[in-house]
């Protein structure tokens, strides 16, 4: 120990003393979770550690022309400050650079980082070394402040230091709690800050002892399990699933929400944590779309069929963006029950491309979803809908016709106001079109569409609640009268011939609806055995394939209102 000045510990160096600036450099970059540069002034070549390598997409360590590589990941409202600030360095002005800004990984995330560096000149005061240190601002904390689990970063590290040592294979576990928005716009976004919170100490709370919880990005969270024994991890995400699969209560107001998970495997699924994240996901994209609350085993197939969706989605915005081309309408003819009667139909929509030619609408509608494509094309749905109606009231008075909504358009505050436009544009009155929405997502979310519903009765539409006997509370949502018309699912329909379950519960529901004033469709209806049980069931409108397909608009006219 030295009490003296820097002086006295200068003395103490040898005089044949020397140092590798490359192994200083190394010892340093080993020694923090900071990113250090370095910038040789004669050249303008700049060095940075591989782990900014890694995260950045970054072409290598040595980057002759960084203020054009760096640059261009810097975001675009933060670039003439992050500019200047160099500037003042190279003209200068000064010998430190300080200056915070947003840059983009290589997942396509803004990360805000904070750069602190100092210019080095020589005897001569001619620029030689310019350095510094880079924060990812985000690293600093280290724990969740509202789940009080490791954040993502710390996930990271010790996926990577898993990886590093070369232990036992290990499973990464991503979880996504489902359907989460609906929550945060139902009640605000810090009951669900509080939602998160539960749903993180259950998890953990399932998870073995061992065994720690992350919190990744908004409603994600990650778990590293030692060892890829398959069966224990679809245990473990089953006692998890059986917690949360039921309504439950917090501040006593009621929210639903369950938790699909993706899962890989350090031994098959990649060897970087970049490719392992990526394909865990892909897997939970892949199991909420395959309809939620389940846990998927990544397979490769999963990648291909994502490209198909990527591809699929850029053909859809195209298709939007050149006047809907590729866009068209079917009708399916709905029947009064008893007499066989049209009474009117439901708008289906259809989407083909020269790539892939017709796509199904169990494919393409959920990619709208995702992209916020179904706000303009279920606009233009609307409207050709309210178009198609216009014309045919001129040939049947009494014609009603469904449309489908997507959980989006009702969120769209908008929304309503277009209808209403729509309608008065093309002369239509309102208590001709019903709009159709799931069952499962009324139920889920009938505090926020109260409003919604009572603006649309208002103007005189018809709230139909399609697929109902699906969702986990059918008969309870009936009691809050979400509906004017339910539409009871064709699964009721396929097996009645031999199940009497069936038949009693299509009578049971009929006449519970009849007894709160709503009028009951059943769908699905296929041959003439089925139509001879259900048509003393006291239906009121019937749909499905032997009273007709989905056809376009010129036929159905010519088949249903022509003749």
């Amino acid at each position: 120990m030295h009490s003296g000045d820097g002086d006295s510990f200068l003395s103490d160096i040898p005089e044949n003393f020397e140092y590798d600036q490359n192994y200083l450099y190394d010892a340093l970059v080993q020694s923090t979770d900071d990113y250090i540069y370095v910038c040789n002034m004669d050249t303008g070549v700049f060095r940075y550690p591989k782990a900014m390598v890694e995260e950045f997409g970054l072409p290598g360590e040595i980057v002759p022309d960084a203020a054009r590589v760096w640059g261009a990941n810097v975001h675009e409202h933060d670039k003439q400050a992050f500019l200047e600030s160099n500037q003042e360095i190279l003209d200068g002005v000064t010998d430190c650079h300080f200056v915070e800004y947003r840059a983009k990984n290589r997942d396509g995330e803004w990360v805000w980082l904070r750069c602190r560096g100092h210019l080095e000149r020589d005897e001569n005061g001619k620029p030689r070394i310019f350095a510094g240190i880079i924060s990812n601002l985000g690293k600093k904390n280290k724990v969740d402040h509202i789940t009080g689990l490791f954040n993502k970063f710390e996930f990271e590290n010790e996926v990577s230091r898993l990886l590093d040592s070369g232990e036992c294979p290990f499973s990464i576990l991503a979880f996504g709690i489902d359907d989460f928005r609906h929550i945060n716009d139902l009640y605000g976004r810090p009951f669900g800050d509080e939602v998160i919170r539960i749903v993180a100490q259950k998890i953990q709370s399932l998870l073995p002892s061992d065994t720690a919880l992350y919190r990744l990005d908004g409603d994600e969270f990650g778990t590293i399990f030692r060892g890829s024994a398959a069966k224990e991890i679809e245990k473990r995400y089953h006692k998890i699933q059986n917690s949360l699969d039921h309504q439950q209560t917090y501040d006593d107001r009621k929210y639903f929400c369950t938790v699909s998970a993706g899962c890989v495997s350090s031994a098959r699924d990649g060897a970087t944590y970049s490719d392992l994240m990526k394909r865990a996901s892909c897997a939970l994209e892949y199991s909420k779309r395959g309809g939620k609350n389940r846990l998927v085993f990544f397979s490769s197939d999963m990648l291909v069929g994502r490209e198909r969706d990527l591809e699929l989605t850029e053909l859809l915005r195209a298709s939007v963006e050149n006047g809907f081309s590729g866009f068209s309408l079917r009708f399916q003819p709905q029947v009064d029950a008893v007499s066989g009667r049209l009474t009117g139909a439901e708008v289906l929509t259809r989407w083909s491309c020269a790539e892939y030619g017709e796509v199904p609408p169990l494919e393409f509608i959920p990619l709208l979803e995702e992209s916020g494509l179904i706000l303009p094309a279920g606009r233009w749905i609307f409207e050709q809908g309210v178009r198609v109606c216009a014309k045919w009231l001129q040939k049947k008075k009494d014609f009603a016709l469904s449309i489908n909504l997507s959980w989006l358009q009702l969120e769209d505050p908008d929304f309503i106001t277009f209808m209403q436009a729509c309608m008065q544009q093309y002369g239509v009155d309102p208590r001709h079109i019903a709009v159709e929405i799931t069952e499962s997502y009324i139920a889920s979310n009938i505090g926020f569409l109260q409003d919604r519903f009572s603006r649309m009765r208002k103007l005189g539409l018809k709230i139909a609640m399609d697929d109902f006997g699906t969702g986990y509370s059918s008969l309870g949502i009936l009691k809050q009268s979400p509906a004017d018309i339910v539409k009871i699912s064709r699964m009721f329909v396929q097996e009645i011939r031999n199940n009497s379950f069936d038949a009693t519960f299509i009578r049971f529901v009929v006449e519970l609806c009849h007894n709160v004033g709503i009028h009951v469709c059943l769908e699905g209806v296929e041959t003439e055995e089925e139509y001879g049980i259900v048509k003393s069931m006291n239906l009121d409108l019937i749909q499905g394939f032997l009273f007709g397909r989905p056809i376009p608009e010129e036929e159905f006219e010519r088949d249903f209102l022509d003749r």
